[in-house]
């Protein structure tokens, strides 16, 4: 059975301009990102939004797969998790909500939350973030820019970063997409070398000017890290 590929878009670059007023507070000048000089294969889920449901292909793309972690990144539904359920064992899964997400979502199926914590899978460090940027007056997983640096605070250092939103790297007047301060700061400053992030419903890797490795994915995508590179198989 052939995994779903998906067209990306390689090599986008991700910076803070200089005359942006966040520059100097965000970015830890000099200090590059650590290597990440291990290996992984990973089942990442994001953004299906209830198709898993209803797409044969998107359901055939977790059948029989082999991998260390199925990794969740939010704004799915209860139908696509059952489907996950029904081919990938609980205790692979480490999952995040998004901000289409009901709070509760992960607890009704003991989905194991990785919001604010970190797992260790052959010997890489994992940690989450769950979420977007809150654009608007609205109950849903959503942190203002503050609050995600000072969610991001206590956070030790990881070798991934799993998130549901993107680094913020510029101001594009779409708050809604422009990603999330904390995640960048967390990504200069502790020198975290991988970024894997949905929201944006497109697949591609890019880099922050540190050297981290910023993965999108959309809907599902089958990722095998092995020293600082992503191959999507």
């Amino acid at each position: 059975m052939t995994f779903l590929i998906k067209k990306e878009r390689v090599g986008q670059m991700f910076f803070l301009k200089k005359n942006n007023p966040d520059y100097e507070a965000v970015i830890s000048k000099g200090i590059k990102a650590h290597k990440f000089n291990k290996s992984i294969k990973l089942l990442v889920i994001a953004d299906t939004h209830g198709d898993l449901a209803f797409s044969k292909t998107l359901k055939n793309s977790i059948i029989d797969k082999e991998f260390d972690l199925c990794c969740i990144l939010g704004d799915i539904h209860d139908y696509d998790i059952k489907i996950i359920l029904e081919y990938v064992p609980k205790d692979k899964i480490v999952a995040l909500l998004g901000n289409h997400d009901r709070f509760n979502l992960l607890n009704t199926y003991g989905l194991f939350d990785l919001n604010g914590k970190v797992v260790e899978v052959n010997g890489v460090k994992i940690g989450g973030i769950q979420g977007s940027f809150r654009y608007k007056e609205q109950d849903f997983p959503s942190f203002t820019h503050e609050e995600s640096i000072k969610f991001m605070e206590n956070m030790p250092y990881v070798d991934i970063l799993l998130s549901h939103d993107k680094p913020f790297t510029y101001d594009y007047k779409d708050g809604a997409h422009d990603g999330l301060k904390g995640i960048t700061k967390f990504l200069y400053e502790r020198q975290v070398p991988i970024n894997i992030h949905g929201h944006l419903h497109t697949s591609y890797t890019g880099s922050l000017r540190n050297g981290t490795i910023v993965k999108g994915v959309y809907e599902v995508e089958l990722l095998k890290i092995n020293d600082g590179t992503i191959e999507v198989i």
